[in-house]
């Protein structure tokens, strides 16, 4: 392995971790659908190189496996949370799934699985309107509890607040706006 192809003072051990680390970075990317397999092992290879091309190969495969097996578990625990804000009545179910597409359906932990679609989650007990009408007024309450963020926390006056600016919501989707706020704002 020539000089270029390993760090200033790089033990083999985190030779190999980068490597693990390309490897689930564009993994990522090909699961997302914004790479292809190609591509990504030419990638790693720049990344780390100094590797055979089937290790490369290898690295990937296992990459892919570790994200597939961990999309499974966030699908699951999705399915679970649908089942359970079913048993919601509209404000509150639609509150749970917005509120959760809206802060984690973007994150790198959901594996580019995106939103719930909260037609298919909800639309045979609700119409779409309703449904829409709904998402506004979680959409107002989560900006509410994003600003309130910004402030002193005061929870038992922020949630008075809360509770009178929107009615209907339970004090579980009220405290989660404003911890949300309080959360990003610290």
């Amino acid at each position: 392995m020539s000089s270029k192809d390993q760090r200033p003072e790089e033990s083999p051990e985190e030779r190999e971790s980068r490597l693990r680390s390309a490897a689930m970075y564009h993994a990522g990317w090909i699961v997302e659908g914004r790479d292809y397999l190609e591509d990504a092992l030419e990638r790693i290879q720049d990344t780390v190189p100094g590797f055979p091309r089937e290790r490369y190969e290898a690295e990937l495969d296992e990459a892919l496996d570790r994200i597939y097996e961990a999309q499974l578990g966030v699908l699951v625990r999705e399915e679970k949370m649908v089942a359970e804000v079913r048993e919601l009545d509209l404000s509150n179910a639609v509150f749970a799934i917005h509120y959760f597409n809206r802060r984690y359906s973007g994150h790198v932990s959901q594996l580019g699985l995106g939103r719930i679609n909260l037609g298919e989650a909800l639309g045979d007990l609700y119409s779409r309107m309703q449904i829409a009408g709904a998402v506004a007024r979680a959409d107002a309450l989560i900006d509410e509890g994003l600003r309130m963020g910004v402030g002193p926390r005061n929870s038992e006056a922020d949630m008075g607040h809360l509770r009178q600016a929107h009615p209907g919501f339970s004090d579980r989707s009220l405290g989660e706006a404003l911890d949300w706020g309080h959360l990003i704002h610290r």
